[in-house]
């Protein structure tokens, strides 16, 4: 749609650039001074600008070949202005002015195309200000299917409303979102949400259960899958109909995540009817479908270690883990000043914790001597610089755990329950094994705390938290000593 502001005497006209024609255009949007000094007179020039523009798009597509998202955007563009009632003509009838003024641009159209059968952006326009007249006079007004954003397209709509909620923590979940989307979008096509039925969605999620669960670990296929260059039928025939696949939890996720969003596109009359993408869950429970993480046993950290890793950054979070139990995207983004000191026991302030249990002290364990004493220097400074801030937190983290999958996967470790995650277990089960108090390792690793301690408990001393650390041991294992700096 077409925007006017004054700019000194006159007026200049801003056009948004349809997407599909950006690159073409090399910029997102079009502007030009108008002549015209009246408001209404510059206006209509603008208007007569745009439409100019428009048939131009359609050439430039093809002759009266255009895309699906240029017609769109005419239509909605087209309608958005008549009933906004910026088409007013004050008629010498009794006519309502914005009545008038977009009968008054069909009698226009309608003259300059005389007998010839419309073209694509001439009948998107004419069918808009049709629509624009019925609803303004309070006429029921059909939907026309051709304008309907698909399924894809209004999913972009989707995650532009979601992430405008401010409650929002930047996480990787934006990402998974998206990756249900372009999965969904290659099995349904350039259709709209609103023809999705229940057996559409069972047979997204049978071939989900039958999809390779390792196929999203192919850059390439990843690659092509978020650039739409891949079809649902290469897809299968590389990745699909394996004898398991996906798993229960990842299905679920998927599918919920389709349910928000027809639930949002049913508030907004983008569809009707029973969610087709409800009824699919399945209920996780460990030992079953559900693969939790485990601990490295003995001989495996003495291969994880000896020898160690070649990057010694990737070493020294390493090591944390296993004497802190803390998360790798807190350990990755520790910074200088969470290394503090508090009657006379070394502790790392946790701030940027998954939860509000998160945020807590972690004792440094004796082993950890050395990170006490990189406290010097700016406070802001990360210890471990050496890994790239990535994804919507800006997170160290994302970075140190694809090294250390390289670095796992290289001594053979291809078990999805050994992670980076299995030294937090390292930690959590020796203070089990000990017979700690469940409260005050809850305290100690960021978990919530049961009702009663949580609602009346004062909280575990720093001395008697540094005593709980100093428990963590891992006899007969030969572990390297960082240096200092």
């Amino acid at each position: 749609m077409v925007s006017i502001r004054q700019h000194r005497l006159r007026w200049k006209a801003t056009v948004r650039v349809p997407k599909a024609l950006e690159r073409h255009h090399g910029t997102t949007h079009l502007y030009r001074n108008l002549t015209s000094t009246d408001r209404r007179a510059a206006k209509l020039e603008a208007e007569t600008w745009e439409n100019s523009l428009r048939l131009q798009w359609a050439a430039m597509s093809g002759g009266d070949s255009v895309s699906r998202e240029v017609i769109r955007e005419i239509y909605e563009d087209a309608r958005r202005v008549a009933e906004a009632g910026e088409l007013l003509l004050h008629a010498d009838d009794e006519r309502d002015p914005v009545t008038a003024g977009i009968e008054y641009e069909l009698d226009k159209l309608a003259d300059s195309i005389g007998q010839r059968e419309l073209k694509g952006p001439e009948a998107a326009k004419v069918n808009a200000l049709q629509d624009a007249l019925r609803a303004v006079q309070r006429r029921p007004v059909e939907r026309r299917r051709e304008y309907e954003r698909t399924f894809r397209e209004l999913a972009s709509a989707y995650m532009e409303a979601w992430k405008a909620d401010a409650s929002l923590k930047d996480t990787n979940t934006e990402q998974q979102k998206l990756a249900t989307f372009d999965l969904f979008a290659m099995y349904w096509g350039a259709r709209p949400l609103r023809e999705v039925r229940k057996a559409d969605a069972a047979d997204f999620v049978d071939a989900l259960r039958r999809l390779d669960p390792l196929w999203g670990r192919s850059p390439k296929a990843k690659e092509k899958v978020s650039a739409g260059k891949m079809s649902w039928a290469e897809l299968q025939k590389a990745f699909g109909g394996r004898p398991s696949g996906l798993s229960d939890a990842t299905v679920n996720r998927h599918m919920a995540t389709l349910q928000s969003y027809w639930k949002w596109g049913q508030e907004r009359d983008h569809c009707e009817g029973n969610n087709p993408f409800s009824g699919f869950h399945r209920k996780l429970k460990t030992g079953r479908n559900v693969q939790g993480y485990v601990a490295w046993a003995a001989d495996e950290l003495e291969r994880l270690f000896n020898p160690p890793p070649k990057r010694s950054d990737l070493t020294e979070v390493m090591l944390v883990a296993m004497f802190t139990g803390m998360r790798l995207d807190e350990i990755a983004s520790l910074t200088r000043g969470q290394i503090k000191t508090k009657d006379g026991v070394p502790f790392l302030h946790v701030t940027d914790a998954k939860t509000a249990a998160g945020v807590r002290y972690v004792p440094l364990h004796p082993r950890l001597e050395w990170l006490a004493r990189r406290a010097n220097g700016p406070a802001e400074d990360r210890i471990w610089p050496t890994f790239n801030e990535e994804g919507p937190g800006k997170k160290a983290g994302a970075d140190a755990g694809k090294e250390f999958s390289r670095f796992k996967l290289a001594l053979g470790f291809t078990d999805r329950r050994r992670v980076f995650h299995s030294f937090r277990k390292n930690f959590v089960g020796q203070l089990e094994e000990r017979s700690v108090p469940q409260s005050e390792v809850a305290q100690l690793v960021g978990h919530e705390k049961g009702f009663t301690y949580g609602k009346y408990g004062a909280g575990v001393s720093l001395q008697r938290l540094a005593k709980i650390v100093a428990l963590i041991d891992y006899p007969g294992l030969a572990l390297p000593a960082p240096s200092v700096v």
